[in-house]
């Protein structure tokens, strides 16, 4: 019988789906015994009014639900990227909201309906073939494309930061004091807004051809013009492209999604472990509270908040179509509505930013976007060795609305550089 199974189902994606229902009740387990005591999902819950019941109806409804769609992603044919972000959608976004809505009383319906289908419009609309004809740069014509572009992308950074570089920072010593100096000394338009062009996307993507070509001296440039970013501002964060292009590089989409599911019921079992019989929540406090249930709860905030009290878009384009009505961005204002102080940067993901701009409707619109992006990527066959920077890209959609992702954060430009150069880079790496 089970070796009949592959010609039904895809076996890896079979086993990611056993995973992932697995997962789903592990999360469960973990807000059950964990979560819902900690110190914000308290304070959201004085301050919104939420009151935590798990109700065994609602789960049994939301578990057939999930595992329907968990269902739907098996089914249907794929290509590995679309795949692989499918995956994240359920776990980062459909999972979590399912809990909540299966524990807390007279919660919005709205916000599960939401997830389930942004997860579904991605799935649809990453079927949809847009094609754009132009031609493809070889490999090593891309690697060189990337490398003295980046070279000159970067001078005026050397012009700019050198004269503040303070190598006590290698050793993380005077962090706070650099950013406050370079803060003061440095104000560029170009490279405030460049700057996490470099580290996230294009240095990353210079990495990993040189890893495929085997340039130990053009890598080792690649790394340490890493290294004078963070010298640039002392932010630990920069060396994080690096670190997911590295520990991503290995395996197709399908591989890497089964080792990932894997992970992250690794860590949350862990983390439960140690939570319940060591209480100590350090680590779910880090991983599963902050990266998986956190941005949820933040949606059911903004929801509340912005409910027959849209922006349309205000904040972004002032004074354009409507004036903003607030002081403080939309992040302070829900960090001092709901957690008591304005320093608490609440930023939301492309779900609630949706919502907070134009309701339901919004919700939509970004979700369509969002797709549409994903479906583009989809049909560029890029090879897997570069998932680190999607991955990176995917995180960033989690927490912030959908024009910083594309600007600020590089979506716009992570677009461009997939399709002039890493274009059909999946065959020619041969890694299908």
């Amino acid at each position: 019988m089970i070796n009949k199974l592959p010609r039904v189902f895809d076996k890896i994606k079979l086993y990611n789906s056993l995973l992932l229902i697995i997962l789903f009740i592990v999360f469960q387990m973990c807000f059950s015994f964990v979560l819902k005591d900690l110190h914000v999902f308290k304070k959201a819950e004085e301050s919104a009014s939420l009151l935590y019941e798990f109700s065994i109806s609602k789960f049994i409804i939301i578990f057939f639900i999930v595992a329907f769609l968990i269902y739907s992603n098996l089914v249907l044919k794929m290509k590995g990227f679309l795949y692989i972000i499918t995956v994240l959608v359920l776990i980062f976004f459909v999972f979590p909201s399912a809990i909540l809505f299966s524990n807390i009383r007279d919660l919005d319906y709205r916000i599960f309906l939401s997830h389930s289908l942004f997860f579904t419009i991605i799935m649809i609309i990453g079927k949809i073939k847009i094609k754009i004809e132009s031609k493809t740069l070889n490999l090593k014509q891309s690697k060189n494309v990337l490398l003295y572009g980046i070279l000159v992308g970067m001078i005026p950074f050397f012009v700019l930061y050198f004269p503040h570089i303070n190598f006590n920072n290698l050793l993380l010593k005077e962090i706070y004091e650099t950013r406050e100096q370079i803060i003061s000394s440095v104000d560029n338009f170009y490279t405030n807004y460049t700057y996490s062009w470099f580290n996230k996307t294009l240095i990353p993507c210079l990495v990993v051809f040189c890893l495929f070509f085997k340039k130990k001296q053009e890598l080792i440039v690649a790394i340490g013009l890493l290294v004078f970013l963070f010298l640039c501002g002392a932010h630990k964060a920069v060396f994080v492209g690096l670190f997911m292009v590295l520990i991503l590089y290995k395996y197709n989409y399908k591989k890497k999604a089964n080792y990932f599911i894997k992970f992250m019921i690794s860590v949350s079992l862990i983390s439960l472990i140690i939570s319940v019989v060591f209480n100590n929540n350090f680590l779910m406090v880090m991983s599963i509270r902050r990266t998986v249930f956190l941005p949820s709860l933040l949606d059911i905030l903004y929801f509340n908040f912005f409910e027959e009290n849209h922006l349309y878009w205000s904040e972004t384009f002032n004074g354009v179509f409507f004036n903003y009505p607030y002081k403080h961005p939309h992040a302070f204002i829900i960090g001092e509505k709901y957690f008591g102080t304005i320093i608490w940067n609440a930023n939301n993901g492309v779900i609630s930013d949706g919502f907070m701009n134009f309701g339901m409707l919004g919700v939509f619109i970004n979700s369509i976007l969002i797709a549409l992006y994903f479906s583009f990527l989809n049909q560029l066959n890029i090879s897997s060795k570069f998932f680190g920077i999607f991955f990176l890209l995917f995180f960033v959609i989690i927490s912030s609305s959908l024009t910083t992702v594309m600007l600020t954060h590089g979506g716009i430009l992570l677009l461009f550089v997939s399709f002039f150069i890493l274009k059909n880079s999946q065959s020619k790496m041969n890694d299908l």
